[in-house]
């Protein structure tokens, strides 16, 4: 199945099945990262925009937006959000040129995370071709480590209950099924059984610490621990698993 006619399918259960880094941001860092770079004058990309989550916090925050997804069926519920300033395109965000116009801002949440590692970083490249010189892209995607992390503390719990891995609850199970060696080597790890990219540090500073761009900041995105396990203990605190959030400023 095409990557378009993936998205196409999920269409009206986005909300349902695609996690939301804003609604799970503990400490609010998104919101922080994309404020610090709003300006009246400046025109944002939200690229790989997919049911529009992202508007309500750029809207507000920039001259125009720009939302763009390949999915038309993620944009046609996209567009329903109420902003004279954003306008909305369909494009495949992996070609070489994408024809879009350049941007002074552009976020990108969890898009380049589909199990074609060379497509994914087309992706990431386009994200940051398209800004205009000194432009900033904030830029989220999983963590390898959170992902070992996770499946980790899922075996700790299991283990001081007394129970094997066979006797853990298919709920929290699907968290260590799918793991395929010759993927993982790849950053490629199953999310609710979609073989998922996830990057490694020092893979994200061989990406963007280089050429025409530089990284400004690379922190951990946290979430809560319910994002992970079905009824994770009140007692299961930091370190809490986290995609890595990238601020990543164009510089030539």
């Amino acid at each position: 199945m095409s990557e378009k006619k993936f998205w196409d399918k999920i269409g009206g259960s986005y909300a349902d099945e695609i996690f939301s880094v804003f609604a799970s941001d503990k400490f609010g860092r998104l919101k922080k990262l994309v404020e610090k770079h709003a300006g009246k004058r400046k025109d944002a990309i939200d690229f790989g925009c997919g049911i529009g989550r992202a508007l309500p916090l750029l809207a507000p925050n920039f001259r125009h937006v720009l939302a763009v997804d390949i999915s038309t069926e993620l944009l046609a519920i996209a567009c329903l959000y109420p902003a004279l300033n954003v306008t909305y395109q369909q494009a495949d965000l992996a070609v070489k040129n994408t024809g879009l116009p350049p941007a002074d801002f552009a976020f990108c949440a969890n898009v380049a995370i589909g199990d074609q590692p060379e497509r994914n970083y087309r992706i990431l490249e386009n994200v940051t071709k398209g800004l205009k010189k000194n432009g900033t892209a904030v830029i989220v995607v999983p963590s390898v480590e959170s992902a070992g992390l996770s499946k980790w503390t899922l075996m700790k719990l299991y283990e001081a209950e007394g129970k094997p891995a066979y006797r853990i609850p298919k709920e929290d199970r699907k968290l260590l099924n799918g793991l395929d060696l010759k993927a993982v080597q790849h950053g490629i790890i199953s999310i609710d059984g979609n073989p998922t990219k996830h990057y490694q540090l020092t893979e994200l500073f061989a990406l963007f610490d280089r050429g025409a761009t530089r990284i400004e900041s690379l922190d951990k995105l946290e979430y809560p621990w319910s994002t992970e396990f079905a009824e994770p203990p009140a007692s299961l605190r930091a370190p809490y698993p986290w995609d890595w959030v990238v601020e990543v400023k164009r510089v030539k």
